[in-house]
């Protein structure tokens, strides 16, 4: 009850706390004392709730659900851990906590001075209630015998829970998932302070308390969808890191907003143009981290996405319609409100080659971007399936090469005024070595057209921010930020052309023991071996070693591969071979054992029936129980041997041959028996049947094999057990994730930057 508890005191608090700062607006200083206090007893009240259930899942109270659901006593510490935000409930916990934590530091830095607090807090606070009432409608505190009535007695404590999702058992669930909510967290607070603006109809100043928010807001969820990127890449077997999954679109789309504000922002601070741009956009980003959460968490998506969460119930989905609609309305009302001032802020500025306006249009490319994938991605709603991943490709690649262009050119320009002779000037040196190298790359395969232009557009990019970061980094190395994130971004755009256009990929068969030969590499599938894992003991797990040589030298791949009892179903781990200038990648699909017999083989026999198989007389005379009962606890527990005895006759003799079986854990394993000098059949014991005598009474069935007919079907099978692998080169894919790092890296920079500001 403690967890429910301090969840309606976080409500009932949040909700005094709004309106405690709106009366502050409305010039009732006195309360703001009081709005300070409410929001720390909200805030405080989600962190308690939160440590509680932490305590529940590390102390294993399986007597709530949510733990017994999500978590087990196996779970390493990490991994139990991360239980907490593994599931609908605990996301949600894990979202508000955040935001809870964020809006502590917030209302810390807006109480230096008038940086807005009354108004900000106000719409901060609305934030964290409608939070908390989430998760009063799905609370992660709930009973089992709450949850599960009439099946589950009142007080009953489960020994063990389910445990966690095999596809989320990995390191990168234990940082991606939080580097991603304090990104959506923190995206409140632009949207905050862009509402709190209109409300106070102050205009100039928001952008210098606001910006240091949005370049960690953008710095942190690109860090987290990076994340994700690789988690896809080099663990979940996918082939890529991006497949355009709903579920990815999702935390993409606001992303791509929110640098789109961050540029017509730097724009507003230099020009003071754009103040009606940065206020939508700085709206739209928040709204679309709602919208993005209604997709994922809703249910909607069940059947296009491969990890969004199934249906959260009906109150939850109505809340979450009712959340984002009414911040929807909170900005409209407060832009109508507020139009007639708005409209005097008209701009000035009619020169069309200013850095302002490549600024602007750059923007707008990007919000070009986010609107194409935001249809693609909300198209499930509309009508069933999903958009192919070709969609997306093809209607961003112009988009791409747009903000490549734009990029540099923005940055040869000048604020308010260009002289278009120095332009040219500048353009001259970045743009000759572009095309010098893109004429390099199309000479050495880059002959697609549009990719190669996406590579010179890449290109010149990435000149021309190295050398303005070059030029700072001896003068002026606090400014580099922004110059180093553009470097990031054009190796990014580099990385992709080269891992994803030109990748090439093959699926092989790797008979045991028996070399082939793909990409250059010799591949020799050497066996599986089984390991364990020390947070899945339940399951066992197998490398599939795969024996890799060329020019001398030997690596061995370990893809996995195991079946998982919790998913019912075959879970599958890529393993990489990681070369300078490539990736082999190698992503197991299934394990092919030669048959012992085929379907046509098999006869089933009555006891004491007769039948002729070829050019033998067979007779099913009894089965060998041995020393077995009938029916006893041997058998039922699914381990042990017996046998059937036939009675076979050729063109020479007659000969009762004794066939066995052996089940291990239920699985059967077949002997292969002979007549003494007639190599000719094989006879295997398949199948047991004890029924009563108006059925026709016990029943054996055989696999008899002709060896003559097996021999010449054999050269055309499989003979020995063989991995079937799909393997991929992916080139130069070092480039991108070099230039994730460079990216995220950049956003940081300039943060700390600002960090006297932000403190």
């Amino acid at each position: 009850m403690l967890g429910k508890f301090l969840i309606y005191i976080a409500f009932a608090v949040s909700v005094l706390s709004i309106i405690s700062f709106l009366l502050v607006h409305f010039k009732q200083e006195k309360y703001l004392k009081f709005g300070r206090i409410f929001y720390y007893a909200g805030a405080f009240s989600v962190i308690g709730a939160s440590a509680f259930m932490l305590y529940n899942i590390l102390s294993h109270q399986f007597q709530y659900t949510y733990v017994w659901e999500q978590s087990n006593r196996e779970l390493g510490l990490p991994l139990l851990i991360s239980t907490f935000y593994a599931g609908q409930e605990g996301s949600f916990m894990l979202w508000t906590f955040m935001t809870a934590v964020i809006g502590i530091f917030l209302m810390r830095y807006l109480g230096k001075g008038d940086r807005l607090e009354p108004q900000v807090m106000s719409v901060y606070s609305l934030v964290l209630a409608f939070l908390a009432f989430i998760l009063i409608l799905k609370s992660p505190f709930n009973y089992v015998w709450d949850s599960f009535p009439g099946e589950v007695e009142y007080g009953f404590i489960p020994p063990d829970g389910r445990g966690l999702n095999p596809l989320l058992q990995n390191f990168w669930m234990s940082i991606h998932p939080p580097t991603l909510f304090v990104g959506f967290s923190s995206m409140a607070v632009p949207f905050c302070f862009a509402i709190g603006t209109l409300m106070k109809n102050r205009y100039k100043d928001w952008i210098g308390f606001a910006m240091p928010w949005l370049l960690f807001s953008g710095g942190i969820l690109g860090l987290g969808i990076m994340m994700g990127g690789y988690w896809a890449y080099g663990v979940l077997g996918w082939g890529g890191y991006w497949a355009w999954d709903p579920v990815e679109n999702s935390s993409f789309i606001p992303w791509l907003i929110i640098v789109a504000a961050i540029h017509t922002m730097v724009a507003q601070k230099r020009t003071g143009g754009y103040i009606k741009t940065n206020l939508i956009l700085c709206i739209i980003a928040y709204l679309l981290v709602l919208y993005s959460t209604f997709l994922t968490r809703s249910g909607v998506l069940g059947d296009s996405s491969v990890h969004s969460f199934v249906d959260p119930g009906q109150e939850v989905y109505l809340s979450l319609i009712v959340f984002i609609s009414l911040f929807i309305l909170i900005a409209i009302f407060a832009f109508v409100f507020r139009i007639k001032t708005l409209k005097k802020y008209a701009p000035e500025n009619k020169k069309l080659l200013t850095r302002e306006n490549a600024l602007f249009v750059g923007s707008l490319t990007l919000c070009a971007a986010a609107v194409i994938i935001l249809a693609g991605t909300s198209w499930p709603i509309i009508a069933k399936g999903s958009i192919d991943a070709e969609f997306y490709n093809r209607m961003n690649l112009p988009v791409a090469i747009l903000i490549a262009f734009i990029n540099g050119i923005s940055l040869l320009l000048k604020w308010k005024t260009s002289s278009d002779e120095k332009f040219i000037q500048g353009l001259f040196f970045p743009l000759i070595l572009a095309v010098i190298v893109t004429i390099g790359l199309v000479l050495v395969g880059v002959q697609d057209f549009l990719f190669a232009l996406f590579a010179l557009a890449a290109l010149f990019a990435f000149f021309v921010n190295i050398e303005i970061a070059v030029r700072l980094f001896k003068k002026q190395r606090d400014n580099i930020g922004a110059y180093i994130a553009h470097v990031g971004l054009a190796l990014v755009f580099l990385g992709i052309i080269a891992s994803a256009k030109y990748s090439k990929e093959e699926n092989l068969t790797l008979e045991l023991n028996k070399p082939v030969n793909a990409f250059g590499y010799t591949m020799t599938y050497v066996g599986a071996s089984p390991f364990e894992d020390a947070n899945n003991k339940t399951d066992t797990k197998y490398h599939f070693n795969i024996l890799l040589e060329k020019d001398g030298k030997e690596m061995v791949l370990q893809p996995v591969m195991y079946y998982s009892a919790f998913s019912q179903g075959v879970m599958k781990n890529p393993d990489i071979a990681n070369f300078a200038t490539k990736d082999l990648y190698i992503s197991p699909m299934g394990l092919v054992e030669p048959e012992t017999f085929a379907q046509e083989d098999l006869h089933e026999f009555k006891k004491g029936e007769v039948k002729q198989v070829g050019d033998l007389s067979v007779e099913f005379v009894d089965f060998d129980f041995g020393n077995m009962q009938k029916g006893g606890e041997e058998i039922q527990s699914g381990n042990f041997e017996m046998g059937a005895i036939l009675k076979v006759k050729d063109s020479k003799f007659t000969e009762n041959i004794l066939t066995k079986i052996k089940y291990t854990d239920g699985n059967p394993e077949y002997y292969e028996a002979k007549m003494t000098g007639n190599d000719n059949y094989s006879f295997y014991f398949t199948k047991m049947a004890i029924k009563g005598e108006e059925e026709g009474g016990p029943a054996g069935t055989f696999a008899i094999v002709d060896n003559r007919v097996k021999k010449e079907h054999d050269e055309h099978q499989v003979t020995e057990e063989a991995l079937v692998i799909t393997a991929s080169i992916k080139p130069f894919i070092n480039i991108l994730w070099a230039g994730t790092i460079i990216l995220v890296a950049g956003f940081f920079i300039s943060i700390i930057r600002r960090r006297k500001e932000i403190l």
